[in-house]
Order: structure tokens, then sequence, then C-alpha cells
């Protein structure tokens, strides 16, 4: 007898939970991405406000009196130097212009704030009119500078550098006469699960320096200082100064009080399933533990996305991942077939090793499905190893694309993966926004180059709600192609890359309401 299709279509929602607190090093890194006010209103609904004001210092200067000093700075202008607030060369507002004619005296301007013993966010521009006068910005703790960055001029050329704690200076990039840049400094004092105080210093938005030692080591961080140099003469432009707390946010949902409220709210608006990406590896497990802890695990059911975690390990994760097929509340399609997603790419002999597993486990063949970006990528995946159908992780898009351009592309790539391999299992994106990892790029994304521009609008509920319900009707109306008949939403809480349905701080301080998951509610199944 053939497997049955199931008349209504399964709802389920990719799950990365990432979400552990600070005290991690990937809770710590997702905390600070979501830590700028213009990205707080993702934050999910158990998060904590934990710095209010983040902001120490944030100054453009054009509201300062021109030829005064700046306000909020201490200025030491010996004589032959002067620091005051001056219309910029370029013609784009005001700026601090530090002249120093000296030769045996500088110039310079600090900036005090409350001692933080937190990662800080400093960000600043300066041109110097002839590039590589030892002009200097320092962060400070006491009386101790910890980060030191300079310009300079040696036989290779005029470049910026940084100090080390051994006295050195290191290169960081070439730098040129009468030319911007702007510059931002990321020091951590006491970075969690990390041995040692780090500085990543940044230049026009690429990161140059990554993890370098603090110049020593300090409890807390208490000024910035910027100032020319004593036995050089120079003209040095200083504007758009910022000092932040970088990480002012925890979002700790590792607790079994937060993983049941999770179910509720999933389960109400007709979730199906989770799709929890597999981490075997703590923290990350957590959020899979948790669920499988929970009174309320039957609420929801759950399968895996394998990554390349679990394949790292993959006899070891599979022994694991088998007990759990013959469970009540692992998802099954097609009468009984337990869901398994591949993130990453299997070999044919896992395929065929996790099929075995099922069977000696006394439970029917699992229904396998391969992600892919692309759809012939997907098809040949598909074909290479076995498996039953493909799929999609998520859809992005670039510029600022409206959310309805998004939803279009991708309603069209699910008749692509359909051409390219027959069975497919729709994807619905919710959004994509790669911003937040580009203005504190993460670990596990070494390349965030193309960040800045990674981004679509938000979707308001309605469109999310219009796209889920275009994909159970195409499945409905493409039943060749998805006898598993489930659809797959990106994501459950992805809040930092820009896909959740995860009730959010905003929406319940706001609206008391789970806005996005009221309306995936109201769509109907069949």
């Amino acid at each position: 007898m053939p497997d049955a299709r199931s008349a209504r279509t399964l709802v389920g929602a990719i799950r990365w939970d990432a979400w552990v607190g600070g005290e991690y090093h990937v809770g710590s890194t997702v905390n600070r991405t979501l830590s700028p006010q213009e990205y707080q209103f993702r934050l999910p609904y158990y998060a904590d406000i934990t710095v209010p004001g983040r902001v120490l210092v944030d100054q453009g200067f054009d509201s300062d009196t021109t030829g005064a000093a700046p306000s909020g700075w201490s200025v030491s202008a010996p004589s032959a130097t002067t620091v005051a607030v001056a219309a910029r060369p370029d013609g784009g507002g005001k700026c601090v212009y530090l002249h120093d004619a000296s030769g045996s005296d500088m110039a310079s301007m600090t900036h005090t704030f409350t001692p933080q013993n937190r990662a800080l966010t400093v960000e600043w521009e300066w041109k110097e009119t002839v590039a590589g006068k030892w002009s200097r910005a320092l962060l400070v703790a006491g009386s101790s500078a910890v980060v030191d960055i300079a310009t300079r001029v040696d036989a290779t050329g005029k470049q910026l550098v940084y100090r080390a704690p051994d006295g050195s200076w290191n290169v960081i990039q070439a730098i040129a006469d009468d030319t911007w840049y702007a510059l931002k400094v990321i020091a951590d004092p006491a970075p969690p699960q990390e041995s040692a105080p780090w500085v990543d210093i940044f230049v026009d938005g690429v990161r140059r320096v990554s993890h370098a030692a603090l110049l020593v080591s300090a409890p807390t961080f208490d000024s910035l200082t910027l100032r020319t140099n004593e036995t050089l003469t120079s003209d040095l432009y200083i504007d758009n100064v910022s000092v932040e707390v970088t990480e002012s946010v925890n979002s700790d949902g590792a607790s079994q009080g937060v993983m049941d409220q999770e179910i509720h709210y999933a389960a109400a608006a007709g979730i199906d399933y989770w799709a929890f990406v597999y981490y075997p590896q703590e923290p990350l497990a957590q959020g899979r533990e948790l669920y499988l802890s929970s009174a309320y695990k039957d609420d929801v059911n759950w399968c895996a996305i394998a990554d390349g975690n679990f394949l790292s390990a993959f006899d070891a994760n599979l022994a694991e991942l088998a007990s759990h097929f013959g469970e009540t509340n692992y998802q099954k399609v097609l009468s009984g077939r337990p869901l398994v997603y591949f993130f990453s790419a299997p070999t044919a002999d896992q395929v065929t090793k996790m099929r075995a597993k099922a069977t000696e486990a006394g439970v029917p063949d699992p229904y396998i499905v391969v992600m892919g970006w692309t759809a012939p990528s997907a098809g040949a995946l598909k074909t290479a190893v076995g498996a039953d159908a493909v799929s999609r992780y998520a859809t992005g898009a670039g510029n600022g694309a409206a959310y309805s351009s998004l939803a279009a592309s991708e309603t069209a790539q699910w008749s692509d993966y359909a051409t390219a391999a027959g069975q497919v299992v729709p994807t619905v994106t919710t959004g994509w926004d790669e911003r937040p990892r580009y203005d504190y790029p993460v670990s596990w994304e070494p390349d965030y180059s193309t960040f800045a521009n990674s981004w679509a609008q938000q979707a308001t509920p309605g469109e999310i709600a219009t796209h889920l319900g275009g994909a159970v009707s195409w499945s409905n109306t493409h039943t060749a192609n998805t006898p598993a008949n489930t659809v797959l939403i990106y994501a459950w809480n992805e809040f930092d890359e820009g896909g959740w349905i995860c009730p959010t701080l905003a929406e319940i301080q706001n609206s008391g309401r789970p806005l996005r998951l009221d309306a995936i509610a109201s769509v109907p199944r069949t």
C-alpha cells in the first residue's frame, strides 16, 4: 500500500538555538548583534535590556559652536596649537580641527565616561592633511592606554598602525594624505570563555585586526583621547565620535520556563513541528534538550536538521537521533516516516546508514530532505546521495528589497526546485537582514563583507501570513511534488539574521500579542 499523503499541510519552523546568554561565547556574540537600538525590536520576548543607556558618547559636532572647544571634551592646546570646532574641509558639516604647529608639544581632546567593565565599541572618523604624522587614538583605563592606534611613515610608506604589548607597532593598512578614514574598535576586557582580553580594529567597515591583545589587562575602560604628536607638526580633523557598550542586552532562552512558554506560543499558532539545527555540543544543544525534557513536548513535534556539527561525528550523532525516531513527538510524514533535513551535504553512505539505523530501530524508512542554495545543486545532491526530496534553508535579498519581492522570488523557487528534483519541501522565509552581523561580525562567518547590503524590508505579519498561505496552496496544487505535504518556515528564532516568528519583546510590550504568530494561526492548512 502506498504511503498516505496527509490531507492537512504540516507547518514546520527552523530553530537555531544560539540564544543561551552572555556567559557563553556564542550567546555573547549574538547579544552584541542585537544590542544597537535600531535592532532591539528583534529581541526575543525573554530578552533583558541589561544596559539601558548603552551610548556613552555620540557626537558629530554640528551643533557645537564654531571656534569653541568641543562640548563634553577636555582639551589641551598649548602654545602654537589649537583644538576647536570648525567646518569640515569637505563641506559636510562640522568637525574638530587639531592644528599643531608647535613641534614640541601636542594638541589633544579627551572624553571621560563612567568606567565600564564590559566590551566597548568606539568609532570615529579622522584625516590628516599630510598623513603619517603620528596622530594617536587611545582607549584608556585610569592612567594606562589599553588600545593605541597611530599613523606613521616608514620606508614602505604611510601607514595606520597599532601598538602591541611588547611595544612594537603592527601595520593595519596603508593610508593617504588628506583622506578621511572611519575607524571602529571593539575592546573586550573580559570575553566569555576566552583566556585573554582582546581588541578588534575595523577601517572603513572592514575588520583589519582580529582579537589582538590589549596593551594591559584592565578591569574597566574610562576615557578616549585623540591627539597629535609632541615632536611633529600636523593638521588633524576628527568627526563622528561614539562610544557605546557593545553588549547591552541578554537573550537567554536556556531555561525550562522559556522553552515551555515557546511551546505554548508555537502550539497556539498551529506550528506542527520545530526543525532543530542539531547541535550535539553544549551549549547549543540546550534548546533541544530543554524541549525534550518539557512536560509539553507533545504539543509541538520536532525533527532534526543535520549540519556540519552533526556530520563531524556522524555515527555517534546518528545513534542518538535515531533513538528518537519511534517517539510520538518526532515528526513523521507519509504513514510514519521520520522526517530528517540535511543542511550540510551528506554522503551516500551516510544516507544509507541512516536508513539502516531506522530499520534497526523498527521504524519506517526516514524521509530525507537535502537542502541546497540553488535548485540544480539541490537536485544533483538528492540524486547523488539517494535522498527523497529537496528544500532550502532560507531565501535572501539585497539592498533593502521589498519583502514582497523576496516572497515572489521564493515562490518561483518552489517550482524550480520541483523541476530539478521532483519532490520538494517549500521554504517560507519570514525575513532577511544580515546587517547586525556586519556591525558585529560573528566568528562562524568570517567573510561578512557583503552583509551591509544583504537585507530586505521587514515583513508585516499579514505579508508573512500571505506567503505561508501561498506555500500551503502550492503544496496542495502540486501534490506529485509534495507527497510529504509539509512546508518549512525560516525561522522560529534567527533574530539576528532577519528571520523569526517567535514573539519579540517589542511585540509583547507594545501590543500584548505575538503578532506574527497570530497571523500565522489564521492561515488555513488545507
